[in-house]
């Protein structure tokens, strides 16, 4: 397995001079006996003898075969190798030849494994830090060594501080190698819990990560990036405040508006979806909606239209002028239209559409429009059909959507008639009564309040109270006005007024 050949990123960058080679020996000797002499020159103490001995074992690696076997077979050699980076720390010839022979080493499973068992990834981490030479070599040997053995290799990187030396080298300028740095970020979120949870919670790191993302042309660089952000930004409420604060939004945005990788688009939207719900008080994101109401739009992309919705979802949820905006660009007609397609098994993408309509027809200027374009594009009939479709246990959140959607739109009056017409009594009736029937009551206290709400509203059209007396609601409204709940007790209380009234 050739591992630094895998993706041209990975390939230390600059190149740096190649070493040059010792005159050939007369004959050729065996690699046991070579190796033999190798380990004694190594222990010299002129740098000269040492860097030579570097170089022979490093052409016995380039050389291949059976002198590259016992090369990587020799612990001993490989250890003693090792021990030269800290006896020659401040000989930058040896370090930089060490460094070359050990990414080289690397390029092979087998060598990685030596390398690993000799303890090279603390050696090789003691010589990653700003304006050292060979930094290129050691953190493309670390790069290696997590392409191959994962969870080891991050576990070892963690255990002897490697990730802020990582970290602290995204300050350089050099995209080709912020690309291994990022990429072994990358690799090590996935593979170590600890580590993950410490780059998520790094504030110089998602500084500087947000500001190569902004700055850079370089594909390869902005892909893994892409990649990284949602897995900083899934992380807690602190930290994508903190993103937020760092121009997080504006910077994917303008990268979502750029970009020509549907996944570097993707990975964009994931990460807005994961810090929307800490954005709904921001003013100023109308170019934002508006280009993620265009998304949903988007022809054969699923994934952009549902995380574009997911957004949307969060970003009108409590901000009035963001809810007048989403009407204002015929959104809501546009996801009228969606969920009319949507009418298989998609609990994902119709819960999250509910919801965002259910916002947007109330708690702000234009909640009367958006109630009126869902009528006139026929959804009331559609929406209703959702109560009848799906089962309580199975299809809670998409029954919930619903309900809460239904009661925003009976609060204008004259959509009562069209959705009694609808036979939406009939089917909240019997959604009462199946969560009578469920084992867990209590846990559906929160759809009962919705759900007995719009009844209340619903409850002075002609035919509906006897429906819901046919329906024998009663009774379970007469319990629920003893509930524990106190907004449940009080809400049974006023619907079994209205019921008594003439």
């Amino acid at each position: 397995m050739h591992h630094g050949s895998m993706h041209s990123y990975e390939q230390p960058m600059p190149q740096y001079a190649e070493l040059q080679s010792a005159p050939p020996p007369p004959a050729k000797p065996e690699p046991t006996q070579v190796i033999s002499e190798l380990l004694g020159l190594l222990m010299e103490e002129d740098p000269v003898i040492v860097k030579e001995a570097i170089l022979l074992t490093y052409l016995l690696i380039k050389e291949g075969g059976e002198s590259r076997s016992e090369v990587i077979r020799s612990r001993e050699l490989i250890n003693t190798l090792l021990q030269t980076f800290g006896r020659h720390a401040n000989d930058e010839k040896i370090t930089q030849a060490l460094s070359q022979f050990f990414y080289t080493l690397s390029q092979q499973q087998e060598g990685l494994r030596a390398i690993y068992d000799c303890g090279g990834i603390p050696h090789l981490l003691q010589h990653v830090y700003l304006g050292n030479p060979s930094v290129n070599y050691n953190i493309s040997t670390l790069h290696n060594s997590l392409i191959v053995l994962q969870e080891q290799a991050a576990n070892e990187i963690d255990k002897y501080e490697g990730i802020p030396k990582i970290i602290e080298l995204l300050d350089q300028s050099n995209d080709k190698l912020h690309t291994l740095l990022v990429d072994s970020l990358l690799k090590l979120s996935i593979y170590n819990k600890k580590a993950k949870v410490f780059i998520q919670n790094n504030e110089v790191c998602v500084q500087r990560l947000l500001n190569i993302f902004e700055t850079s042309s370089y594909d390869k660089l902005l892909l893994i990036i892409s990649k990284l952000l949602p897995t900083i930004s899934s992380g807690s409420e602190v930290m994508k405040k903190v993103m937020i604060q760092f121009n997080a939004l504006n910077i994917l945005e303008k990268i979502l508006k750029t970009t020509k990788s549907i996944r570097i688009k993707h990975n964009c939207l994931t990460t807005l979806r994961n810090l929307s719900n800490q954005a709904t008080r921001m003013r100023e994101l109308d170019s934002l909606i508006q280009y993620l109401t265009g998304l949903l739009l988007s022809p054969n992309d699923r994934q952009s239209i549902v995380c574009s919705l997911g957004i949307l979802n969060n970003l009108t949820a409590d901000n009035r002028a963001n809810k007048s905006l989403f009407v204002q660009l015929n959104a809501v007609q546009t996801l009228m239209q969606k969920l009319v397609v949507e009418t298989d098994e998609n609990d994902d993408f119709i819960e999250i559409a509910l919801c965002t309509l259910r916002h947007v027809t109330a708690r702000h200027d234009l909640e009367d429009q958006a109630r009126e374009i869902i009528r006139k594009s026929y959804g009331i009939g559609n929406i209703i059909k959702f109560l009848g479709d799906k089962n309580l246990r199975d299809h809670f959140g998409v029954l919930k959507a619903t309900v809460g959607l239904i009661k925003n739109l009976t609060t204008s009056q004259a959509l009562i008639p069209y959705i009694c017409e609808q036979n939406a009594v009939r089917r909240l009736c019997e959604l009462m009564l199946n969560i009578d029937r469920s084992q867990d009551k209590s846990k559906y206290d929160s759809i009962l309040e919705i759900l007995i709400g719009t009844l209340t509203n619903l409850v002075q059209y002609s035919t509906s109270k006897s429906i819901i007396r046919e329906h024998n609601c009663t009774n379970i409204l007469s319990r629920l006005s003893q509930s524990p709940s106190s907004s449940l007790q009080q809400s049974a209380s006023v619907l079994l007024r209205e019921l008594n009234s003439e």
